[in-house]
């Protein structure tokens, strides 16, 4: 807390001859900037708190109205987000996305490697459509009761090749169990051992993992076995599972929080780096000029995010599955074709397909209100990818430029509000069996559901974007940083990208990637403007990488789920996931300087891009890479 307040009153302070010696627009836009940026990076203050400050600064510096940025936070891109937004808060409510999930997993196999890569198809595609933070959060449970349950069952087993029933003091901590609060671990005379607490806070257990013995006693007694260095480990949704899976629920944990951020790139409504995007397009370019919108933004993206799963994959099982070398040869048996870290999965399968099946059938029989939100979800779809088909779609039904990707969102949503959640019981729609007198049914949508699930701080944090972003357009700020970048133009294009896609990608791992694409998008921009790069070539890539933060829990909400879980380290996220960093860096920029070449004609100047800036006109052709020729 201390640290925040300093953060927040020094930086103004710092900053302040910066305004002083230079008194004019660029320099004023400038100090909001790093103040901002500051804030955002080192979250002194809620990110969309910080995200209002435009609304104060800009008209009492004299850089925009007060009506002019209040503007800003709804515009059209905020509008599909929260349309968007309302049709996955209807899929949550109503559960349609836990049983696409679970029945996709019935049929992907239970061998922990096809198990696993059904599990990261199933994130993705809910990724698409729904929050990255509710999809982890409704998938890890999943892969946690399978994991315990073969743990469980292996215990037994052993338990009974050893002829010594188990008593309930060896059972390890579970998520369920009496003393869900903390683990308190150290040793004591070099014996490790495990202090938990139960919810009152009185009694303790102590787990001497050695010789398998429990002890209970009070908390008198606590300085007893306290007699060394203590750590605590604080995890919420903590379990243990026997060592035996000790790998398998590291790959599950980690394939589930990286899907989350891979599939949240392949749609416009998957993550919101992506309307950032947009919406620095819209304000930069006009909304009817570029060619980005639902449909485009998929083509590209979707084929890059599919391909990219299956290298995170494969990434996965080399380092805990099949493809580990260490996993090859257990008992002088071969098992580098087998599932998993033993030879003989057959019972674990069957374990496996009863726990998955189990889990569907608690949902029960398909409910009037979940193929409602299905057909739904489904027309919404269907109206964003055929409203603009290469100059050709519905929307040309209307005046041009009246209608965007926004409209349907908000029409479903609109609609959802007034769709019964049961079937109406009223003349021939009435089924027999139904005894309810008749009556009004509550809609699949509510408000005090959507108030209370929609994330309004990321709607404001993407106002305060675009609020940035325009202030910087009108306040010079951006030209005179697309001027002093424009000493790269000597470097070739490529190799801009793949700095800028580099410096990017480590950026996210330890604040908001929405907040680092919100500052960066804009200067990247005009840095394209200045050097007579076609900003697609630039923005597209780094818009995607924003999002691939798989080092560090903190860097994005799936992975600190997945952490929270307690089966990860730290050392185990930063080791696999910069690997994963790498290669997706790498994949970028081959996708953009290769399909993107031939998807959004990259290697020319666009008209539409003519921003104060005709003489980058003269020069169609772009210095591109040497993968131009492969496109």
């Amino acid at each position: 807390m201390f640290r925040d307040i300093l953060i927040v009153l020094l930086t103004p302070l710092v900053c302040l001859p910066m305004i002083i010696v230079l008194q004019d627009s660029v320099s004023y836009c400038g100090y909001i900037l790093i103040i901002m940026a500051v804030y955002w990076v080192m979250e002194a203050m809620p990110i969309p708190v910080t995200a209002l400050l435009p609304l104060v600064l800009f008209p009492l510096m004299g850089i925009m109205k007060a009506e002019d940025v209040s503007l800003m936070y709804m515009k059209d891109t905020n509008v599909l987000f929260i349309g968007g937004l309302m049709m996955a808060i209807a899929i949550e409510q109503w559960n349609l996305h836990r049983r696409i999930a679970l029945a996709v997993l019935m049929v992907c196999g239970s061998k922990p490697r096809w198990l696993m890569l059904g599990f990261m198809c199933v994130t993705a595609f809910l990724s698409m459509w729904i929050s990255n933070t509710a999809t982890t959060a409704m998938m890890l449970p999943i892969a946690q009761a399978v994991l315990v349950t073969l743990s469980d069952r292996l215990e037994e087993k052993k338990a009974e090749d050893a002829s010594a029933p188990s008593t309930p003091g060896t059972k390890k901590k579970r998520a369920n169990d009496d003393f869900p609060d903390y683990a308190i671990q150290g040793h004591d005379a070099d014996i490790p051992y495990v202090v938990t607490r139960n919810n009152d806070g009185i009694e303790y257990a102590v787990d001497d993992i050695q010789s398998n013995h429990v002890s209970a006693y009070s908390k008198q007694d606590e300085s007893q076995v306290l007699a060394e260095e203590v750590v605590v480990v604080e995890h919420e949704n903590a379990f243990e599972v026997d060592e035996d899976y000790r790998l398998m629920s590291k790959a599950f944990m980690l394939c589930v929080a990286y899907s989350a951020n891979i599939g949240g790139t392949a749609s416009l409504i998957g993550t919101t780096p992506n309307l950032v995007l947009v919406g620095v397009l819209d304000d930069r370019y006009g909304a009817e000029n570029h060619p980005i919108n639902f449909l485009s933004f998929m083509v590209y993206s979707l084929p890059a995010a599919i391909i990219f799963l299956f290298a995170a994959w494969v990434w996965l099982m080399c380092v805990y599955l099949d493809f580990n070398p260490k996993n090859w040869w257990i008992d002088g048996k071969c098992c580098c074709l087998s599932c998993s870290c033993k030879c003989n999965k057959t019972e674990e399968e069957k374990i496996v397909e009863k726990v998955i099946k189990e889990e569907y059938v608690k949902l029960g029989d398909w409910t009037y209100a979940e193929i409602t939100v299905l057909v739904h979800f489904v027309c919404l779809a269907l109206l964003w990818i055929f409203r603009d088909i290469s100059g050709f779609g519905w929307g040309n039904l209307f005046p041009e430029g009246y209608v965007t990707d926004s409209t349907p969102a908000i029409t479903i949503a609109v609609v959802l509000f007034c769709v019964p959640s049961a079937c109406p019981s009223f003349f021939c729609c009435r089924p027999v069996e139904d005894d309810d007198p008749p009556g009004s049914k509550p809609s699949i949508l509510n408000w005090p559901a959507v108030h209370k699930n929609l994330p309004w701080g990321l709607v404001l944090l993407l106002g305060g974007g675009y609020a940035l972003a325009e202030g910087c357009e009108v306040s010079g700020l951006s030209q005179w940083i697309g001027e002093q970048l424009a000493v790269l133009d000597y470097l070739e294009d490529w190799v801009i990208v793949l700095v800028c896609t580099t410096v990017v990608c480590f950026f996210t791992e330890v604040t908001s990637n929405t907040a680092i694409a919100t500052i960066f998008l804009p200067i990247l921009a005009s840095l394209a403007e200045q050097i007579c790069m076609n900003p697609l070539y630039l923005l597209m890539p780094c818009t995607i990488v924003v999002t691939y933060a798989f080092m560090l829990p903190v860097a994005t909400p799936p992975n600190a789920i997945a952490f929270s879980y307690g089966q990860l380290t730290i050392p185990d996220m930063a080791s696999v996931g910069f690997m994963l960093n790498c290669v997706g860096i790498i994949w970028v920029n081959v996708w953009v300087n290769t399909y993107g070449v031939g998807v959004f004609d990259l290697d020319e100047y666009p008209e539409w891009a003519m921003y104060e800036n005709a003489t980058c006109l003269d020069n169609v052709t772009t210095t591109m890479a040497p993968f131009t020729t492969l496109a």
